[in-house]
């Protein structure tokens, strides 16, 4: 994980964690402790977000539930049995696993900064290996706190592509294309760089194949070559490789 720094809201999306943590909390408050609600939350942010990688929380031991023993090595649970969750974009699709490197500090500081100063915090971008490609990723991450004890945390990941500029915000996105992007883009069809495009805003299978007026079978064969010359694995690194 990257170095600590404070948190800074500069739009929607980094808005999201402290938005998650205020959800959670309130669920909490009002009694609610049902783990697939929670889950659904952040499954239901990922999906509603392509820029994100995974959306996550994790709960001090029982804090939760107090039913830690019962979730053992279930689903998005470790051995350990605590809610650490994370919803997460994987081989062309989302799928649920449990967080790991949280149980210490040092590999785990994105966890315990948080759950020493009771304050949101953002990882500095750090180089993460997506396939063939290298990605600049950063976090953030909001802690839950109720009656003013630390009871977890809950963050996302995600590209910090485009590029930041210095106060934190994101720049906007130029009407030209870059000719190392268009140098990548040239080795696709048109039809390809078509399906390539709506990938990137997010579309499924079936919704591109309704833009386009073909099969989804034909998406999928599009997406094969794809992968194929651009030399990446699953949807989430063609669209790194072409943005």
């Amino acid at each position: 994980m990257g170095a600590y720094m404070p948190s800074k809201c500069a739009s929607d999306i980094d808005q999201l964690p402290a938005q998650l943590s205020a959800a959670f909390v309130a669920l909490y408050v009002a009694g609610i402790r049902s783990r697939e609600l929670y889950s659904s939350i952040l499954q239901e942010s990922l999906v509603a977000n392509p820029r994100l990688l995974s959306t996550w929380t994790v709960w001090e031991p029982d804090a939760f539930d107090g039913r830690d023993a019962e979730f053992v090595n279930t689903e998005g649970h470790d051995g350990t049995g605590r809610f650490v969750t994370c919803w997460h974009r994987a081989a062309g699709h989302i799928e649920r696993v449990p967080v790991i490197g949280y149980h210490s500090p040092g590999e785990g500081d994105w966890y315990w900064m948080p759950k020493r100063r009771l304050t949101a915090c953002q990882l500095a971008p750090m180089d993460y290996q997506f396939g063939t490609h290298a990605v600049r990723i950063t976090s953030r991450i909001s802690p839950l706190v109720i009656d003013g004890r630390f009871h977890g945390a809950v963050g996302i990941d995600l590209s910090a592509s485009p590029a930041l500029d210095g106060d934190g915000t994101q720049q906007k996105h130029r009407a030209t294309t870059s000719p190392l992007l268009e140098s990548k883009l040239s080795v696709l069809s048109p039809r390809e760089r078509e399906v390539v495009h709506w990938l990137g805003q997010g579309k499924s299978n079936d919704e591109i194949a309704t833009i386009l007026g073909i099969s989804s079978h034909t998406v999928k064969n599009h997406l094969d070559h794809i992968f194929q010359k651009l030399g990446v694995h699953n949807r989430y690194e063609a669209i790194l490789a072409t943005t």
